[in-house]
Formats: structure tokens, sequence, C-alpha cells
């Protein structure tokens, strides 16, 4: 056999070997890693991109939902608990809220049921009222006695029996206790039982509620049922020490905060968030809760009932609703629609919204919103915007 054809020879030939790789080739391979890290890492900027889209599209969704779903409940809780009569006028200044401190170019107090300009002289309170803020948005305003944060507003029992010896009905649990603020309502008429007040003396909380010292309690004078065939309906409105009114309410808007760091870097410029404002009793303050955010636009729509059908008929905006008293609310109003406008998660340089910058918000019957403006720039159409649809038919107001 051949000596280079003997294995030995051969290992020992590789392992004397001192020659390597060339410049070359080292180059190549080099160049070929190289190429395969550059493409490796652009697929992985894309899906980490990608990812890091969808899970802001992802947050946005569930706060729309979560946000909005507050928003549909207490749509649908207006009116529960109002009074459909007063024995007195209404001159609760119940939002003591400075002019645009909750939504810019908006008073609250310009929703107080006190400067009610409708025909009812007693001004009963109204339990959807909607405006204008300068920006264009809607504000909406909700009232009952249920619209609270407060375990109190949830609460509710009615008196068993006549005069001194009546109790208020105890359910076995989630009874009234102890420091719980309550109004009191005929059930057949939904008449606000007062203490008799002698005019033009000024209701006060005293006259109009009472203090929970027991479940079971006895109501105080003025509040006990006069005979077996009245019913009387105990609702409970919040734990404060006294009540500013017999109800609550919540007022929703769009803002942009006025500190930075409150506003989502993601989104857009000219979008705020929506907010619900809750009263606070006894002073009339408000506490402000943020729903959702890089909200660019909300329209409230009304659905009347004008000829008096059970349908409805007509369409209308606020104006078409600050005229109506509590009892025109009650017997017209059939629907109330919601549009709110956002975006799903930040700017995406690869995304173009192809539907144009005109965005009609309100199916008609609300307003075109110039999403360029808006935002100041093209850059609008790297924004996913959606809008949002609530439909609720509000069957407390006249129940």
């Amino acid at each position: 056999m051949s000596p280079l054809r003997r294995p030995g020879f051969l290992v020992r030939h590789v392992l004397r070997s001192r020659k390597g790789f060339t410049l070359v080739e080292l180059i190549v391979v080099m160049g070929i890693f190289m190429f395969i890290i550059i493409i490796s890492s652009e697929a992985f900027n894309k899906l980490l991109t990608l990812s890091t889209q969808q899970t802001k599209s992802a947050e946005s969704d569930t706060q729309g939902i979560l946000g909005l779903e507050m928003l549909r409940i207490d749509l649908q809780h207006a009116g529960y608990g109002l009074p459909w009569e007063l024995t007195f006028q209404d001159n609760f200044e119940e939002a003591q809220a400075a002019s645009g401190s909750l939504a810019p170019g908006v008073d609250p107090k310009d929703y107080n049921d006190n400067h009610n300009t409708s025909t009812d002289t007693n001004k009963v309170p109204r339990a959807v009222q909607a405006g204008t803020s300068p920006s264009g948005s809607d504000y909406l305003v909700l009232k009952s006695t249920l619209i609270n944060t407060s375990d109190t507003s949830k609460k509710w029992a009615y008196v068993e029996g006549v005069g001194s010896t009546s109790t208020l009905k105890a359910w076995g649990n989630n009874n009234f206790a102890s420091g719980e603020k309550v109004v009191t309502l005929n059930s057949k008429n939904k008449q606000l039982i007062t203490r008799p007040v002698v005019p033009p003396a000024v209701m006060t909380a005293d006259d109009f509620s009472y203090g929970i010292t027991s479940a079971t309690m006895t109501p105080p004078d003025g509040f006990q049922p006069p005979s077996e065939s009245t019913v009387y309906l105990v609702y409970g409105v919040s734990s404060a020490g006294s009540l500013r009114v017999p109800y609550n309410r919540v007022d929703y808007y769009v803002k942009r905060p006025a500190s930075t760091s409150e506003m989502p870097a993601r989104c857009a410029p000219g979008t705020g968030i929506l907010y619900k404002a809750v009263m606070n009793h006894p002073a009339g303050d408000f506490t402000e809760l943020p729903l959702l955010e890089c909200v660019a636009d909300m329209q409230v729509v009304f659905q009347l009932d004008t000829n008096g059908d059970g349908g409805a008929d007509s369409f209308a905006t606020h104006t078409g609703l600050s005229s109506l008293s509590a009892r025109d609310i009650r017997q017209q109003l059939k629907t109330v629609n919601v549009y709110v406008v956002a975006h799903e998660g930040g700017k995406d340089a690869n995304f173009s919204y192809n539907k144009g910058k005109d965005l009609a918000v309100g199916e008609g019957y609300g307003r075109t919103l110039d999403l360029q403006a808006l935002v100041g720039g093209a850059d609008y159409k790297n924004y996913r915007w959606k809008t949002y649809k609530i439909s609720v038919n509000p069957k407390n107001i006249n129940y």
C-alpha cells in the first residue's frame, strides 16, 4: 500500500499542517454571517414593532370596553330614584365646580336644574342633559340616585307600616348602614317626600333627607307613610355627612390634561381623554375619573317620540333637549346614542388610514371631524382611528 494511502500517514499530515484559512475566505464567511444577522435583525425589529403595536391596540380595546361600559351603565340608570314631582321650586346649586375646571369652556353650573329654562315651574331634575364645548365635542350630564361610586347609592328599601310604628324593610343583606343618607319617594306619583317647609324658606338637606341609624329604624317625622295604601320608597344617595341635592350626578366630557405627564405619549396631538366626573356631597365639587385615552371627539344624538305613538320619530342634538322639561324627557326620549372617536395603539409609520381626513361622527346628526386639522398635519394617516358607538334605551327615566 502506498504510504500516502495509509490512515496513520494522513492523520499525521493533517496534524503537522500549518496552513489555515486565507484572508479572503474569512472575509467571505464574515460577510455571510453579517448578512444573516442583518436579515434576522430586520425581521426581529418588524416582529417587535408589530407586537408593540398589537399590544397597544389591545390596551386601547380593553380601555374602550371597560370605560365605555361604565358610560353605558350610567345611561341605563339615568333617572333612577329621581322625583317626578316637587312641592317646592328646585333652587339647588348642585354643581359648584368653576367654569372650565372640567371641560374647557364649559360651566358645570349651567346644567344645574335651577337654571332649567323649560316651562316647569318647580324645575324637577332632568335625568339627561347635554351641551357642546368650544372644541365641538359634546358634554353629557346624567342624574339619578344610583349614579355614584359609593355602595350607598346601590341600596334601596321601602317603609313598612304606618306613622310612628313604621320601619324600614331589611333585606337580610345589603341593608342600609348607620351614617348613610337617604331620600324618600311616594311610589304612586314619585313625589319627593319632605318635611313641611313654609315658603319662602330655603329647602335644606335635613328637609328632604335623613341619616340611617339602623337597618330597621323608624323614619323621622314627615317621612312616615300616613296610611296603609301609601308606599314610600327609600333610596340611598351617599355616605357623606350631608347631601347637597336629593340625587347624584355625573358629567362626561373630553379634554386634554394641562400636565403632559397625564397624557400618554402615544396619543395623537389634539386628542384628549374621556372623563367621568362624579359630583361629591355635600361640597358640590367633582372627582374626575379617566375612562379612555387618545379620544378625538364625543357626539351625543337623541331619538325622540314627538308625536306620542311610542316610537322614535325624530333625532335631536343637545339643542333639541335643552328646552324640554323633566316630564317631556320622560315621555319623549327613547334612545341615547353616544359616538366616541379614538385611535387604537400609537403612531405607526407603516400604516396609512385610507378613509380620508373628514370623519362623520354621529351618522349625519353629529358633526364632521377634520382629522388633519386635529392632529396638525398629514400624520393623522398614521393612526388607526375608530368610532365607538353606544346606543341605550334609558328605561329608568320613565319607570
